[in-house]
């Protein structure tokens, strides 16, 4: 809570008291502290409710830009982030975190015959998230996990994978499946951090890596 300071100071006779303000100085503060307050909240709802109906009045995602999706996306994860989120603002917002996640691939892997099919799966007992492709193991994520943050610490590609981008789609599942289980992530190597400096979108899933930014 922010305190009004009033800080001592010496005057002329020597002795400490408050200290004298500028003629005029007081007459330019405001004494309702309580209209901005309410008016500043009411502007926030009003604000909040646009982002809601923007997003919902998109019919066809086709028709909206990437870098417009990777704005309403941040703002859908902003009133999902709550204790009480709205069952539009959560739907909507998977819907369009899974065709950012379609545009990524598509640019990242252009279509080909014969495409090789990708299972991704936790495995809680090597403490790890695996990708696996046509049945062999391709890639994975150690992590450890504590009170809702989850960390990753080390991705592996498997020889016969390496820079065939396995990595990257690995982590495309890693963030959709901790957000499903509204947990906080934290990368500790390479991979992560690469994945996240070329897919801004995912940064409101790691709120300790947008704050060592700043």
């Amino acid at each position: 809570m922010t305190q009004q300071l009033r800080p001592d100071t010496t005057n002329s006779s020597g002795s400490t008291g408050p200290a004298t303000l500028p003629a005029g100085f007081v007459d330019k503060i405001p004494l309702d502290f309580s209209a901005p307050q309410v008016h500043s909240r009411s502007q926030r709802v009003e604000r909040e409710s646009g982002w809601l109906e923007r997003a919902l009045a998109i019919d066809d995602f086709s028709s909206a830009s990437t870098r417009e999706l990777r704005v309403m996306a941040n703002q859908l994860y902003r009133l999902i982030d709550a204790d009480f989120p709205p069952a539009e603002a959560t739907e909507r917002y998977e819907a369009i975190a899974e065709e950012l996640d379609l545009r990524s691939r598509r640019t990242a892997e252009p279509e080909t015959p014969g495409r090789a099919q990708e299972v991704f799966r936790d495995s809680p007992l090597y403490c790890r998230f695996e990708l696996y492709v046509d049945g062999s193991l391709a890639a994975y994520m150690k992590y450890t996990m504590r009170s809702g943050q989850m960390n990753l610490t080390d991705g592996v590609e498997q020889p016969g994978f390496r820079d065939r981008g396995v990595d990257m789609v690995l982590m495309r599942h890693i963030m959709l499946n901790t957000h499903k289980r509204r947990l906080r992530v934290v990368p500790q190597c390479p991979s992560a951090f690469a994945f996240l400096a070329d897919n801004p979108q995912y940064l409101t899933l790691a709120p300790h890596l947008k704050t060592t930014q700043h």
